[in-house]
């Protein structure tokens, strides 16, 4: 849980206030890997790995995933609640989130 929202890892969905948010795969994955990395900045081109392995993205498609990820927490971006860009090196989730950052059945 976090703010709102959980991140149900078993049924692969997003809920904020109980209800079930539709978010594209990649979006979930990169708030899955945040969350379980929140304990530090996640470099971009780790986060591209974890999230489209070998396949090429483009800086593009992080950001517009990112977006897409903020837009479904309800984080606006501009005051960056919940994930914070470090400028230059990547992002971190920085919202108050139950559990230990760690891969578990629900977040």
């Amino acid at each position: 849980m976090f703010g709102t929202c959980e991140l149900d890892l078993a049924r692969y969905e997003l809920r904020r206030g109980g209800a079930a948010v539709h978010v594209q795969p990649q979006v979930f994955g990169v708030l899955r890997y945040l969350l379980e990395h929140r304990d530090r900045v996640v470099p971009k081109t780790e986060l591209l790995d974890a999230v489209w392995g070998d396949r090429f993205v483009s800086d593009s498609t992080l950001c517009s995933r990112i977006k897409a990820a903020r837009q479904a927490v309800g984080d606006d971006g501009a005051s960056q609640r919940l994930i914070a860009t470090v400028h230059g090196v990547g992002y971190r989730f920085i919202g108050e989130a139950a559990g230990p950052p760690d891969t578990t059945e629900r977040m």
